[in-house]
């Protein structure tokens, strides 16, 4: 079942120091469409675009913790209608799926539990029918994360999944063809260390935005110039959870779960001058966020899953693009 809501985008006038300034407020979505809803837990999406298609990855199994659940991949023509093309089963409990598309390959990776066991894999597709069996990608118990192309090689993070706070820890990782991947350096490590997003914010400087998934602060922005070898801090100033970046029409947004007033949902940020903006903040609650975008002419199509509606399930959002 579709449900569609029309929202129109809202601006207003605030007061500043030193005179009237005007100043955007929230935009809306222009439209919310539940992709999955079927009574499991559908979560944590993944989302491209790549030839003629759009693809969308996520989670489908009995609950948020572990258990048997394997990664779905939808395929669409236009960003609304979607059929199912694949399921993936690495091991018992198959999540967090991410996407690398380049001209001639389409990659998805996987992070697979078995008992207490992690191991990261990766599949690809040259023609978006066969897809390769899947194979171990990076170290043993890291979760692979966000994999983003920059003048040629490509670049991800990995984190150390381990109860031990102390233990954790995030690693800033490389590859030229997708499928090996080294360590380049260690972003930051003993404290509560997780999911760990990447921006180039020039060739020579790239910016990690990292969340700590206990204690306090919740999220940092860390900073490295090339060779990446080093990196500095700084509090990132909002909550991060499942978070993506990507830049469109030369503006940067950030999609993550936050918090408000003791309830969560999906925010829309634009990344500038060093912060993050609140942009627009999308219908979800609950257990939900782990959102993905991709350009569509004027608009940004959002991925992202919720429980706001009494289910845990997909949904994608059109957000109209920051005027120029």
């Amino acid at each position: 079942m579709n449900r569609i809501t029309s929202l129109a985008v809202l601006f207003a006038s605030t007061a500043a120091l030193g005179g009237e300034t005007k100043v955007p407020a929230l935009v809306n979505p222009r439209a919310v469409r539940t992709v999955v809803s079927d009574g499991k837990h559908n979560a944590f999406t993944a989302l491209v675009r790549w030839r003629d298609g759009y693809w969308l990855s996520f989670r489908k199994g009995p609950s948020h913790g572990y258990g048997k659940a394997d990664l779905i991949v939808l395929r669409s023509t236009d960003g609304d209608h979607w059929a199912e093309h694949k399921r993936l089963n690495c091991l018992t409990d198959d999540r967090d799926p991410s996407f690398l598309a380049t001209p001639e390959r389409l990659f998805l990776y996987d992070v697979a539990l078995e008992g207490t066991e992690l191991t990261s894999f990766v599949t690809f597709t040259d023609d978006g029918k066969a897809w390769s069996t899947p194979r171990p990608v990076y170290q043993q118990q890291y979760i692979f994360w966000k994999p983003i192309e920059h003048g040629g090689p490509f670049y991800a993070t990995a984190h150390l999944k381990s109860h031990n706070a102390k233990e954790r820890n995030v690693h800033l990782i490389t590859s030229t063809d997708g499928l090996a991947w080294k360590k380049i350096s260690k972003i930051r490590g003993g404290n509560s260390e997780s999911e760990t997003t990447l921006h180039f914010a020039s060739d020579k400087k790239i910016v990690a935005f990292l969340r700590q998934k206990h204690g306090s602060p919740q999220s940092s922005i860390l900073e490295s110039m090339a060779p990446f070898e080093h990196w500095t801090e700084r509090p990132c100033g909002v909550h991060l959870a499942g978070h993506s970046v990507y830049t469109f029409a030369a503006v940067t947004y950030l999609f993550s779960r936050t918090r408000q007033d003791e309830k969560t949902g999906t925010m829309v940020y634009i990344y500038e001058d060093g912060r993050l903006h609140p942009y627009c903040r999308i219908p979800s609650g609950g257990d939900c966020s782990y959102p993905c975008a991709v350009p569509m002419g004027e608009e940004m199509l959002v991925s992202y899953y919720s429980s706001h509606e009494g289910t845990t399930d997909i949904y994608t959002a059109r957000v109209p693009l920051r005027p120029k």
